[in-house]
């Protein structure tokens, strides 16, 4: 059992290392939507050509009119006719996997949040009782809150993001520079927030050996591999 109870805490960094690398790559999937390439044309509905061609209508009309002009109207930054479509055909595929990157992002956020409030509860019932206690651990509790509360306004901007993505917008290929831009900002916090609840970890289970146990062995830590 304590054999077992030892691999919890490997199994912990590989398992949320192993999800911001599949959360990468799904930002980086994004992209790749608006491109036109690896979706077979079989595959799109039919429906989806007779719901997009009144914007295709008004959309090309417009885009005409500004190549004989030569300049685009206030300023706007439309995509070209072909780009549009394949953008309207995949928007609604776009939204989603966007939707999902920031439900996958507020997920790791519970686990590393359940994480740390298991470790808490550890140390100040277990350890403390026995005189165990960390110099530091006020400082590394506030630091885990400190990333936490950092990672609530980045994810409300990716949210605000994916709400006014639209294919015929103003600059829709800036809309989604700008989404894969917001949510790098959250992965980069979502490591942050994974190292600070480490770094409690580490600390806890040091003086944990001393007292013959550990934070990582504990029956109340809950495995991350989910």
């Amino acid at each position: 059992m304590k054999k077992l109870r030892s691999y919890i805490f490997p199994i912990f960094i590989l398992a949320s290392t192993f999800s911001l690398f599949v959360f990468v790559s799904q930002v980086s999937a994004v992209d790749n939507s608006t491109s036109g390439q690896n979706t077979a044309p079989g595959l799109l509905k039919k429906q989806m050509y007779a719901t997009d061609s009144r914007k295709l209508a008004s959309s090309e009309g417009a885009l005409r009119a500004n190549k004989l002009s030569g300049t685009p109207p206030f300023g706007k930054i439309r995509l070209e006719i072909n780009k549009l479509r394949i953008c309207q055909q995949r928007e609604k595929n776009i939204v989603n996997r966007s939707n999902n990157m920031v439900r996958h992002a507020n997920h790791m956020i519970e686990v590393f949040d359940s994480i740390s409030t298991r470790i808490q509860n550890y140390y100040l019932t277990k350890l403390v009782p026995q005189g165990k206690v960390l110099p530091n651990y006020d400082a590394l509790v506030l630091e885990i809150q400190t990333n936490k509360n950092t990672l609530a306004p980045l994810l409300e901007t990716v949210k605000t993001d994916v709400a006014n993505f639209k294919c015929d917008g103003d600059d829709p290929k800036g809309q989604l520079d700008q989404f894969k831009e917001d949510m790098q900002a959250v992965i980069v916090g979502l490591k942050t927030f994974k190292t600070s609840v480490r770094n409690l970890i580490v600390a806890v289970n040091s003086i944990g050996r001393e007292a013959g146990t550990s934070a990582s062995g504990s029956a109340t830590v809950p495995v991350v591999a989910q």
